[in-house]
């Protein structure tokens, strides 16, 4: 017992005796600064659409912060995650990437059911400046800051490219535009009746201009990169709807048409555009 005391008193004095600045120490090494933050990406992820991430180096560790979230690497690109939501909503949740260079890739992945961003290119310049909620789009060397002020452009710029009305739903396309091997393509919907339309999708298709009888009919979609104003889907009565389609720059041989079409959701009101290259050919630039 004797032992044990001397042993007990003697650690107590050796503590007493330390300075209080070296005690104190080990806490200071726990501190950190604003500079020791790592940046961290908004990401909206849907159960109807996939997500892709584009990292400059090859992915050697994604972790997820809950079961609503779904990703993993795309078949032949080391470098390239997919990531969709399980379900349709979940509680806000993270996301953490880490690539051969060493450096780690924070995200805060939230619900959303028509995600503007689909493909996000972690490693072009400027993308660090997602803390605005800019982002960098792969398919576009555009940031979708500018996107927007591009489509809004687009929009006020009026003109047309083709319309049509039936149901008394009206759809009109607008003049396109064109910026960094970029299309923009807005479209102004006007619901003229007593009754809501819901959009369901929008679809946009190149086909031939004239199908010989008895020959299977050949479409080839095409899918926009970014779609301003792409999470509005409900036209009241009398109202109206703007939003502008963005593609990677194409052009259409002679002998095909593009088609662009508005299907109604639990409807029948579906309208059908028809453009040719000339439409094309004919895009104004932005300032």
């Amino acid at each position: 017992m004797k032992t044990t005391l001397f042993a007990t008193s003697a650690l107590l004095l050796g503590l007493a005796a330390v300075p209080v600045q070296a005690q104190t120490s080990a806490a200071r090494m726990l501190q950190y600064s604003e500079a020791n933050k790592l940046p961290t990406y908004p990401l909206y992820i849907s159960d109807q659409k996939t997500t892709h991430l584009v990292f400059p180096f090859p992915v050697t560790y994604v972790d997820l912060g809950s079961s609503g979230l779904i990703a993993a690497k795309a078949t032949g690109a080391e470098n390239i995650v997919r990531v969709k939501a399980a379900s349709a909503g979940f509680p806000e949740s993270n996301m953490t990437v880490l690539t051969s260079d060493g450096k780690l890739y924070s995200f805060v992945v939230n619900y959303q059911h028509d995600p503007k961003v689909l493909s996000l290119d972690l490693g072009a310049a400027g993308s660090a400046s997602s803390a605005q909620g800019e982002a960098i789009l792969s398919n576009s060397p555009i940031p979708q800051g500018n996107l927007d002020a591009y489509s809004r452009q687009a929009l006020a710029a009026g003109g047309t490219s083709a319309s049509e009305s039936a149901n008394q739903l009206s759809v009109r396309a607008g003049n396109v535009g064109y910026k960094q091997e970029t299309l923009f393509f807005p479209l102004h919907v006007a619901n003229k009746s007593n009754v809501t339309y819901d959009v369901d999708f929008v679809k946009f298709y190149i086909q031939d201009k004239q199908v010989a009888k008895r020959t299977a009919e050949q479409a080839l979609e095409i899918t926009p990169i970014y779609v301003f104003n792409g999470g509005l889907k409900k036209i009241d009565a009398k109202g109206q709807l703007e939003q502008v389609y963005i593609f990677k720059k194409f052009t259409i041989p002679e002998q095909k048409q593009l088609i662009i079409e508005v299907y109604e959701k639990g409807g029948g009101r579906n309208v059908k555009l028809k453009l040719t290259n000339a439409d094309l050919l004919k895009a104004r630039t932005f300032k």
